[in-house]
């Protein structure tokens, strides 16, 4: 069996379409729970009308907003815990997939494989691009360092940023989305099968190796949102755990459904600021918990 963990916060439709599309065109045995995080709007109530005589479905709500790591974590926990399936296949609830061998290829890629983490090709319907592999490049301790020291200055500076937002809406001079949008056309779709690659966060694929390891959390359970992927690739190779990036699946990300129904524009930007630099922080203590502990080498 296969599980998909949904975390779902405020959009119905969204998450409604997200579980649609795996209920109509996924074929294999599995079983989808929704997570609810503490939605202040009614969508949970929605949600679970919507899904209360649908068998394959669990719909379940946290007493409070747990975050991304955690809110997936809750879910991920209750997964393994009821119906201890082989895998389980974490995902935003603003993907669908209309790729009907989508748990054959869990399988034989794993029998392939042995992988303990996979990432599919997860395309951007938004930004119009492939988000897998992640191109970025992975930050050191003192890179992260320096990332924190000016996410610190940024944020007591967040009134800059609800006024450069002010001036672009007036000027009319807002088109940084489509500057961003035309240059990640330009990267390059991978075909081929690539280990030990930064995966994008909005997708994971949790195979029977790394759930008997990890059976509570997938995810690095001290951030709020942000930097989930990081810390997993860096928890993977630390552990000795393989991360593939599969081609042959794939799910489309229709982006930020979630923080785009809570927040606008500078709100957006200055609740990302806050979370970010917090995530920040929680990856650099982290790191010098294991160079302190001789975990990794400074």
């Amino acid at each position: 069996m296969t599980c998909f963990v949904i975390l779902h916060y405020m959009a119905a439709d969204e998450t409604i379409k997200c579980v649609d599309s795996i209920l109509n065109n996924v074929e294999g045995e599995k079983k989808i729970i929704v997570v609810d995080n503490f939605s202040p709007n009614d969508s949970y109530d929605i949600l679970l009308k919507k899904y209360h005589d649908c068998e394959g479905v669990d719909v379940l709500k946290t007493k409070k907003n747990l975050g991304f790591a955690k809110g997936n974590n809750f879910g991920y926990y209750y997964a393994v815990k009821k119906y201890h399936p082989e895998f389980v296949t974490v995902m935003n609830n603003d993907m669908e997939i209309f790729q009907k061998d989508f748990i054959e290829h869990i399988y034989s890629s794993y029998k392939q494989y042995n992988y303990d983490i996979l990432g599919p090709d997860v395309y951007s319907t938004k930004m119009e691009y492939h988000q897998n592999p992640q191109t970025r490049k992975i930050l050191t301790l003192n890179e992260l360092k320096s990332k924190y020291r000016k996410l610190v200055i940024k944020d007591r500076l967040l009134f800059l940023v609800c006024l450069k937002w002010y001036i672009k809406k007036f000027l009319k001079l807002d088109n940084d989305e489509q500057k961003e949008r035309e240059r990640k056309k330009k990267i390059p779709y991978v075909d081929e099968v690539k280990e030990q690659v930064l995966i994008h966060g909005s997708c994971y694929v949790f195979s029977p190796l790394f759930i008997k390891k990890h059976p509570k959390n997938c995810f690095y359970p001290k951030t709020f949102m942000y930097m989930e992927a990081e810390i997993l690739y860096y928890l993977a190779n630390k552990n000795g755990e393989k991360i593939i990036y599969y081609p042959h699946m794939k799910v489309y990300h229709h982006e930020d459904a979630a923080t785009d129904a809570t927040f606008k524009s500078y709100k957006k930007s200055t609740f990302s600021v806050k979370c970010l630099k917090q995530s920040v922080k929680a990856f650099i203590d982290l790191m010098e918990k294991d160079i302190n502990e001789n975990k990794i080498k400074p």
